[in-house]
């Protein structure tokens, strides 16, 4: 578990992050709603039951502000998988409500992932960013991460109030930074 404290934050509240647990759950759909009926929350939660991810959960005064995945597979797109085979993929990353952005939450989640992932012996790390994406872009490139001009579609589908289900395919591309055993 690591515990921050987000900078330029009036009387910031320590953020403390740890791996998601099923007790979390429940609060984290109150206080970070999934889109629809997706259920989002769970179904990361169970990836990391089977050991296909590391569900990451950042919190303040004991309310969920944030949240972050390791998927150690890499990412799913074929032109990245072709690219970076076994390259854990950092996903999901979100701080909530957005008012808490760019206060240090989404920097710490980062670099925890980064932390486990150094420490399951993998030297590199990628994540996706859209195109339309420029304030997570600026702070991925800012804290190291570099263009690798491998460029995808980021597919996935959501389930909307009424059940209908929405497939969604945005152009993205892959950033990775190289880890070294310093931390």
């Amino acid at each position: 578990m690591t515990t921050t404290t987000p900078p330029d934050s009036p009387a910031p509240a320590p953020v403390r992050i740890h791996p998601c647990r099923a007790a979390d759950l429940d609060v984290l759909e109150r206080h970070m709603p999934s889109p629809g009926r997706t259920r989002r929350h769970a179904a990361r939660f169970e990836r990391q039951e089977q050991g296909l991810s590391a569900f990451l959960t950042a919190w303040a005064d004991d309310v969920p502000v944030g949240t972050a995945q390791i998927l150690w597979q890499g990412c799913a797109a074929p032109e990245v998988q072709a690219r970076f085979p076994g390259c854990p993929e950092l996903n999901g990353l979100g701080i909530w409500p957005p008012e808490l952005r760019s206060r240090g939450i989404g920097t710490a989640l980062i670099r925890e992932a980064e932390e486990q992932v150094r420490a399951a012996g993998h030297t590199l790390i990628g994540l996706g960013v859209d195109d339309d994406n420029h304030r997570a872009a600026a702070l991925y490139l800012r804290i190291g991460y570099r263009e690798s001009g491998c460029r995808y579609l980021d597919r996935y589908a959501y389930l909307d109030d009424d059940g209908v289900r929405h497939e969604v395919a945005d152009p993205a591309r892959f950033l990775v930074k190289e880890l070294d055993g310093d931390a």
